[in-house]
């Protein structure tokens, strides 16, 4: 209760629905050209325009490669979503910044350096990071496809309110340590799931004390342990940071602004659903050993000695041991950039390491720039003639490397110190294994060739099948894939985004587990099993964590799945299949393992789920349980209708609120 969240949300709030969720209007929404495709072909469909163009920005990001922009896109596909989207764009009136445009740029890069991400908005994409602009003192949160739509449809989203949560950082942060070293702790703190359904606010000594830099990267990383979002209360820092900005307000437009964003802080009384306070002094330079973001160590510290089998997996597949220290441990690649670490900031604090020093012989380093203004300031300043001399290259903006849906991969079995924000299986293609860091740590790597703490260097720098289907009971064989934290990666590659309609997916579901590298099945995954068939996944603790690409949801039902059940999802996931017309069925991990084992016993056990009843039952051991959803989703998916049928027939309530708060 008077949280910053609250008042943000409560002010945007068009109407509650009768038994389901709010409609909230949405101030900006940002498209790239991976998640709107289809959303605009949604609109041909209804025979809809954009309700409000004028909010809506677009701009390419990640498929546009970092070199040679100025040439034809190599790749096909890549080619088509770059057109596809400057096409959707012009045919419904949005602003669209192109490649090569001066304007361009990874998109939650642009936004706030351009004004358009302002204090007090709920701003939105189909983009998980786009907790990014919460920096700005923002209701900020990805969505995913179906979602877009229903923006572009009626500038508002369904959605249930999520709970707050408040993390004070205390005391200073040592030399050498960054807003990316805060956010790799908390995240090994917190797991990759323990803000699962809040909103959270950062706060304390530490936040107050970052750059704007600093918490955008902070904010960017919220969605990795597993939160709806994060912001930062606006401040003078915020205040500094926006004045002149192009989108910014002017003259009393500013002062009345300025007035209005110093209201938009927690009241002292306050009351947040969870509250959690850390120390800056436990934190020093970090890195990751495993295949989510939450498995990081200081960079002095060994690689934990014990673990479950997620544990000795990820293990395997970085080639790691338990025990091993990873100093002196010898890299291949480095990656600076991406939405997370792709700042002006970051390319000073990675030159602070450089200059002076060479990069080390065979290392293969992409420095990538956030944005062509990032590209700009670093030119005037200089840094690309120190970044040069030490025998970097400085590439063209985009999200290169990040998810490599370029051609910024990284060869199966190299080592790649990454700023970005995933280090998931794959995720820097296939086979590549990604240890995450800050600039600082990258520079330390790059220059010596091995990973190297950064205070043992000088000089320091700080900051620095047909998815749409009625609902009633199904009752079904199961498919059993017993793994925790199963990511949107893992569910559907990055490679295989590249699309601009929602046709293929379920070809190539699980498709790193299903395939080899010559594209033969692997006979020992469960899909190439013939034991095991059916239309219920059963999956373990945390599915869909990660992205918020709902071509997990449309790989999932293109395979012809119609129920997932698990002990826990990731709340965008959990929404995309409900979008999709999978039902994500929520269990107690004690019914969860007792079905697996039944499963195992007998590939031919049957699950019954009553979605009428809201219970699912093992039909091995006659156990039921109740699984919640909300009356509203519930009437939708047993009805065969989606939010936008909702949102299109209620079109006179948006248009009341916008004359109310004009």
């Amino acid at each position: 209760m008077n949280t910053l969240f609250d008042k943000i949300w409560d002010k945007h709030v068009v109407q509650l629905v009768d038994d389901g969720p709010t409609q909230l209007y949405i101030d900006r929404l940002y498209c790239h050209e991976v998640t709107s495709p289809q959303a605009f072909d949604g609109l041909r469909q209804r025979g809809l325009r954009c309700f409000r163009p004028g909010h809506i920005f677009c701009m390419p990001d990640h498929n546009t490669p970092t070199h040679d922009q100025d040439k034809p896109i190599e790749d096909p596909v890549s080619k088509k979503q770059v057109d596809t989207l400057a096409r959707n764009a012009k045919e419904f009136g949005l602003t669209h910044y192109g490649m090569l445009s001066k304007d361009n740029g990874i998109i939650h890069v642009v936004g706030p350096e351009k004004g358009l991400s302002l204090p007090g908005m709920t701003i939105v994409c189909g983009d998980s990071h786009t907790s990014t602009h919460g920096a700005m003192g923002a209701v900020a949160f990805g969505i995913g496809t179906s979602e877009v739509e229903m923006v572009m449809a009626s500038q508002c989203i369904l959605q249930q309110k999520p709970k707050s949560m408040r993390i004070s950082i205390n005391g200073q942060l040592s030399k050498g340590v960054t807003a990316k070293d805060v956010a790799l702790y908390l995240m090994s703190q917190l797991t990759t799931s323990g803000a699962t359904g809040y909103f959270v606010e950062y706060s304390g000594d530490v936040v107050r004390s970052l750059s704007m830099e600093g918490r955008l990267t902070l904010c960017n990383l919220s969605i990795e342990m597993g939160a709806r979002g994060g912001f930062v209360a606006p401040d003078e820092t915020t205040f500094e940071y926006l004045k002149d900005k192009e989108f910014a307000p002017k003259g009393e437009e500013w002062d009345k602004a300025v007035a209005y964003w110093k209201t938009l802080r927690s009241g002292d009384d306050a009351v947040f659903d969870k509250e959690l306070v850390f120390s800056a002094e436990d934190i020093e330079p970090r890195i990751t050993y495993g295949t989510n973001p939450g498995m990081g160590i200081g960079i002095t510290e060994a690689i934990p000695t014990e673990g479950d089998a997620n544990f000795q997996k990820a293990l395997a597949y970085m080639g790691f041991k338990p025990g091993e220290h990873l100093q002196g441990k010898k890299i291949d690649y480095v990656f600076l950039g991406a939405c997370t670490n792709g700042r002006i900031e970051d390319f000073r604090a990675f030159a602070s390491i450089a200059k002076g020093r060479k990069k080390a012989d065979g290392v293969v380093a992409w420095l990538v720039p956030g944005s062509w203004a990032v590209d700009r300031q670093i030119r005037e300043e200089g840094l690309d003639k120190v970044l040069a001399e030490a025998g970097f290259e400085i590439r063209q903006p985009g999200c290169s490397a990040c998810l490599a849906m370029n051609d910024d991969k990284v060869p199966a079995g190299k080592y790649c110190v990454s700023t970005s924000n995933r280090n998931f299986e794959g995720r820097q293609g296939p086979g590549a294994r990604t240890i995450l860091c800050s600039p600082l740590v990258a520079a330390a790597a790059a220059v010596t060739g091995v990973i190297t703490d950064p205070r043992s260097l000088s000089p320091l720098t700080q900051g620095a099948k047909t998815m749409r289907q009625k609902f009633n009971v199904i009752t079904s064989t199961c498919v059993p894939l017993p793994l925790e934290n199963i990511d949107t990666d893992q569910i559907i590659p990055a490679r295989f985004l590249k699309a601009t309609d929602k046709k293929g997916f379920g070809e190539n579901l699980f498709r790193d587990w299903r395939y080899d590298k010559d594209g033969m099945p692997i006979k020992d995954f469960v899909l190439n099993n013939p034991l095991y068939s059916g239309v219920i996944l059963v999956a373990g603790k945390n599915f869909g964590s990660g992205s918020s690409r709902e071509h997990a949801a449309w790989a999932i039902a293109g395979y012809g799945f119609r129920v997932v059940i698990s002990s826990f999802f990731a709340d965008i996931h959990k929404n995309n299949e409900l979008n999709n017309f999978v039902l994500p069925v929520q269990v107690s991990e004690g019914f969860l393992q007792e079905l697996f084992a039944s499963i195992s016993h007998d590939p031919k056990t049957q699950v019954v789920v009553d979605l009428p009843a809201q219970t699912v039952t093992n039909k091995a051991t006659g156990r039921s349980e109740h699984f919640d959803i909300n009356g509203y989703k519930k009437h939708c998916l047993m009805n065969g209708l989606d939010d936008i049928d909702f949102l299109v027939e209620n079109k006179d309530k948006i248009e009341t609120w916008e004359q109310q708060n004009k």
